[in-house]
């Protein structure tokens, strides 16, 4: 029997809870004006619910994945689901404020607990050589999420009201949780972990793989964040800019779809070309001639900002130890939570400068810095040796690799 078709329903699951939790992520910023004047508050303040959202993440996210270390992942997966549906209903009912905001940091922090430990939930189901297809099949729920979650919520906040969304959210949340119980296998050492994980030797891997993304997202959300004003610089007009937003969505999209055999075609150079591609097509966002040629560029920039998740998290998965997993997607959910708030903060600097015309440019120098870390690591590192074993000795040589990580 193919193992990679058994588990394309339990993969696809996994792309509806990651749909979900996006939707629920994005969601505030289609509604802001709307939640602003419910909750009493100007937009600014009502901002906070977005920008304080990366900031909970980056402090949470490694302490609850340690915490609920003994948890086996799909009971992780299931709890933070859980949790996030009872936060987006206390948003949706929130009476003030305030109330609203520590529902949005509540359901912040189960969100980086999903996404710190799905990545890995869903490599685990699959050989080594599909992780990323399996992880493109995954990470199709954030794009998707984007192109119809956001708008489908948007349009009902401002037909309905708000409240209805994030009640719609929660519902979503349970559903989620109903299919992945009944359809997603537990996976890994039973449904218990009796030993925490500790650092070992694939830690420094993880670390540079992850700093590369890190310099990856200062730039492209430097750009995104700012991407009205860049692209009047570039001669496009605020009426052109659904059209070429819709542009970088459909190129996300079809990036998504073949980041999983690139990745697993070229496991190794799959993520520095992505990359420095990304530096070099932003770059080019500053430096069009004229309106066509910049929505070629910002298409092949939403191409290439489809690809760049699964590459990055698929070699996440494979340099890292296999007890490592957890606190390797983690580290990764953190440390790209910390490039996207930097990304947005060296926009708004550039912008207040005065400078917004030279943002590309400046975001990709900052984005090639990405190249860095990923050389170091592939001159100093090489593919851990877990994934060497299959057949029948699987299981035994697995457990070897194990021990000699924890002497290491």
């Amino acid at each position: 029997m193919n193992r990679s078709k058994d588990f394309l329903t339990p993969l696809v699951a996994l792309a509806g809870a990651s749909f979900t939790t996006v939707s629920a992520e994005m969601m505030p910023a289609g509604v802001l004006d709307s939640m602003s004047s419910s909750l009493s508050v100007d937009v600014s303040t009502a901002g906070l619910l977005v920008t304080g959202w990366a900031g909970t993440i980056a402090l949470t996210g490694i302490p609850l994945v340690r915490l609920t270390m003994r948890w086996s992942r799909k009971s992780v997966v299931l709890a933070s689901l859980g949790v996030m549906a009872a936060a987006n209903l206390a948003t949706a009912l929130a009476p003030t404020y305030a109330v609203a905001l520590i529902a949005r940091m509540v359901a912040a922090g189960a969100h980086g607990l999903f996404w710190a430990v799905v990545v890995a939930y869903g490599a685990s189901l699959v050989p080594p050589e599909r992780v990323g297809r399996a992880l493109s099949i995954v990470l199709a729920g954030p794009t998707i999420a984007g192109l119809v979650g956001v708008p489908l919520g948007t349009q009902v906040a401002h037909q309905i009201g708000w409240r209805v969304t994030f009640a719609a959210l929660a519902a979503l949340c349970v559903l989620c949780v109903a299919v992945i119980g009944i359809l997603v296998p537990p996976v890994g050492d039973g449904e218990s972990r009796p030993e925490p994980e500790r650092w070992d030797r694939s830690a420094r891997s993880v670390l540079l793989v992850a700093g590369g993304g890190f310099f990856s997202l200062i730039g492209y959300y430097a750009v995104f964040t700012f991407v009205v004003p860049v692209s009047a610089a570039a001669g496009i007009g605020g009426s052109a800019m659904p059209g070429v937003l819709l542009a970088s969505g459909i190129g996300g999209f079809a990036g998504v779809l073949v980041a999983g055999r690139i990745g697993d075609r070229w496991p190794t150079g799959a993520l520095p070309v992505t990359a420095l591609a990304l530096a070099v097509v932003t770059a080019g966002m500053g430096l069009s001639s004229g309106p066509i040629v910049y929505v070629i560029l910002v298409t092949l920039w939403g191409v290439l900002i489809g690809v760049l998740p699964v590459v990055l998290q698929a070699r996440v998965m494979r340099v890292a130890s296999e007890r490592f997993r957890n606190t390797a997607g983690s580290i990764l959910i953190t440390v790209l939570n910390l490039g996207i708030g930097l990304g947005a903060g060296l926009g708004s600097l550039t912008s207040s400068l005065g400078l917004v015309g030279f943002l590309p440019v400046i975001a990709a120098a900052v984005a090639a810095f990405a190249l860095a870390p990923l050389a170091a690591l592939r001159s100093g590192t090489r593919e851990h040796p877990w994934r060497e074993c299959r057949g029948s000795g699987a299981a035994a040589c697995r457990v070897v690799v194990s021990q000699l990580d924890a002497d290491s």
